[in-house]
């Protein structure tokens, strides 16, 4: 009888377990069709764009590139535009293993594509004392800007290219980023994404995240230099003498 009694028992906390986790998933759903709908901006619950293969080249997506992780999972995915620059706004989930253990964990990520730039590869990022550690000790430094301190001091920037990351982080831009951080930043090409890692934000925020992100968008839109990319591109090419395709 005791053993009926377990089982009957384990199947209900397991059921209202699995009640709550539905139940979660479906008022955020909610939540996040009637920002888009505040804003203005199309919804699809899944990923219906096929985001996560162009996302692959980010480090915030990493884990999808190994068959060693699960899958992470793209939903509730507003879309819309600013000016040329299609942007999206979506809740990525991916679990992260600690021993025996496993978590999932859901964040908000913002994502433009626009077919008019030419960023070069680089990740924004706050800086904290074991990135100052690592200067001070030589083993690892970042893109600093000696004209502004502030600036260079708040933010741990490093990628392909420095030429073109100074060239790309103006004045304006840094000042924006200053007073509105997004928290992460990672640029490549035409595409961005920016989100304040292993957090899945509420509707107000979410709404004031996407207004900060689309403000640097307006930033963003002038044309990069495609010229000065490709020759830049054709020296590292040549530097590390990588065999030309015949086909």
């Amino acid at each position: 009888m005791i053993p009926v009694l377990a089982i009957v028992a384990s199947f209900v906390v397991l059921s209202a377990v699995v009640w709550r986790k539905k139940h979660q998933s479906d008022m955020r759903s909610l939540s996040m069709e009637q920002v888009a709908d505040l804003m203005q901006l199309q919804y699809t619950p899944n990923d219906s764009f096929g985001l996560i293969p162009q996302l692959q080249g980010f480090e915030l997506f990493e884990r999808e590139r190994s068959r060693w992780f699960g899958k992470g999972r793209i939903s509730n995915v507003l879309r819309g535009w600013v000016g040329e620059t299609q942007v999206c706004l979506f809740d990525y989930s991916y679990t992260v293993q600690a021993g025996k253990s496993s978590k999932k964990v859901t964040q908000t990520v913002f994502f433009a594509n626009d077919k008019n730039w030419f960023l070069p590869n680089f990740h924004l990022k706050p800086e904290r004392w074991w990135h100052k550690l690592q200067a001070s000790l030589g083993i690892k430094s970042d893109i600093n800007f000696e004209e502004n301190p502030r600036f260079s001091n708040k933010f741990w920037l490093n990628g392909d290219f420095e030429a073109l990351i100074r060239k790309q982080f103006t004045p304006e831009l840094q000042g924006f980023l200053t007073e509105k951080p997004p928290a992460h930043l990672e640029g490549s090409n035409y595409y961005l994404i920016a989100y304040k890692p292993k957090e899945s934000m509420n509707a107000a925020d979410l709404q004031l995240f996407y207004q900060h992100c689309c403000e640097m968008v307006g930033l963003l839109q002038k044309k990069g230099d495609v010229t000065e990319l490709l020759d830049l591109a054709e020296w590292k090419r040549e530097a590390i003498k990588i065999p030309r395709s015949r086909g």
